[in-house]
Order: structure tokens, then C-alpha cells, then sequence
């Protein structure tokens, strides 16, 4: 079992704060760019810890290409003034389908492990 620094409460801060059907606005906009951010950043400091274990380098990119795609969608609509939920549908899927896959794995393929454990 491979130890990760990153846990369930880790993921779930990063969660869009979207729902379906929400208008896509400067709002959302703004979470889902902190959501890439936190992601982002976070999977940076761990690309050494999972570099070795496929499953969870795929997860963790695909669930890091997901965020990333639904923030530049919703800043070309946002920039458009085209809030429709629909033109965002697409992004939002794929997002929530590397979010499971992501969450299943954290759950069941790997220790996480909190920052200040990782010398122990």
C-alpha cells in the first residue's frame, strides 16, 4: 500500500461548489479557479509520493485535467456573458466522474497520510 500525502479532506476542499443546472457566473467562476489552484498545487507537492504507482498518477492528473478544463470553460463563458449550464455540462461529468475515480482510490488503494507524518 502506497502512502500519499493527501486525505478525503484534502479532495473535498477542493470540490467546485457547482451543482447541475446552476447559471455559470464570476461566482463560479472564482471557486472553481480556487478549486484548480488548491488541487493544483497540492498534486504538485505529491508527484514524487505517486510517480511509481500508475492508478493514482492517472487519477490524480485526470481529477487535476478536470478542474483545470471546467475553470477555462467557465471563464470563456463568463468573459462571453454566456451563463447557460449547458455549454458547461460536458466539463461538469468529467469532473465529477475523476472526483469518484479520485475518492474510490483515496479510499481503498492508499494510506494517506497527514504532511507531518510523512518523516515519521
Amino acid at each position: 500500500m502506497t502512502k500519499v500525502d493527501f486525505t478525503m479532506a484534502d479532495l473535498q476542499s477542493t470540490m467546485l461548489g457547482y451543482s447541475e443546472g446552476m447559471l455559470v457566473n464570476e461566482d463560479v467562476l472564482r471557486k472553481a479557479n480556487r478549486a484548480y489552484q488548491l488541487f493544483h498545487d497540492k498534486y504538485l507537492a505529491i508527484k514524487d509520493q505517486i510517480k511509481d504507482f500508475d492508478e493514482a498518477r492517472y487519477a490524480f492528473l485526470y481529477h487535476d485535467m478536470s478542474l483545470e478544463y471546467f475553470a477555462k470553460q467557465a471563464k470563456l463563458m463568463v468573459r462571453a456573458g454566456n451563463y447557460n449550464s449547458l455549454d458547461i455540462f460536458g466539463n461538469y461529468l468529467e469532473y465529477i466522474d475523476s472526483y469518484n475515480d479520485l475518492s474510490a482510490l483515496i479510499r481503498n488503494d492508499y494510506m494517506p497520510v497527514k504532511s507531518d507524518e510523512k518523516g515519521v
